[in-house]
């Protein structure tokens, strides 16, 4: 009989944003968004949603030095990571590698 890697993550639910990826506890930082599938190079996870903002703050993503984003769908819980699987192209979430099942996605966020 084989055995089956299967990876329990806390507090899952899915994600509003597609069904390739869901929420769950991150041991990165919070919460944490993960592939819900295997997912290939260039595959468009989603579109930012968000309103302007001038101000910092908790899921703010910065456009430029003095314009950010704060995000409102779930593309807010993408943790940083410095060899990121997942980069942003415009307002568009865009894997630029494959991913596996279960896998967290990570985008380098320029630190």
């Amino acid at each position: 009989m084989s055995k089956t890697n299967v990876v329990e993550r806390p507090n899952r639910r899915p994600s509003d944003v597609s069904d390739l990826v869901y929420v769950a506890d991150s041991e990165i930082h919070g919460k944490g968004l993960f592939a819900a599938v295997d997912i290939k190079k260039n595959t468009l996870i989603g579109e930012l949603l968000g309103t302007p903002t001038r101000k910092d703050g908790t899921y703010v993503l910065w456009l430029t030095k003095k314009l950010g984003l704060r995000l409102k769908n779930d593309l807010r819980f993408i943790n940083h990571g410095k060899k990121p699987n997942c980069e942003l192209s415009d307002i568009d979430v865009v894997t630029v590698r494959s991913i596996k099942k279960d896998e967290e996605l990570l985008h380098d966020y320029g630190w």
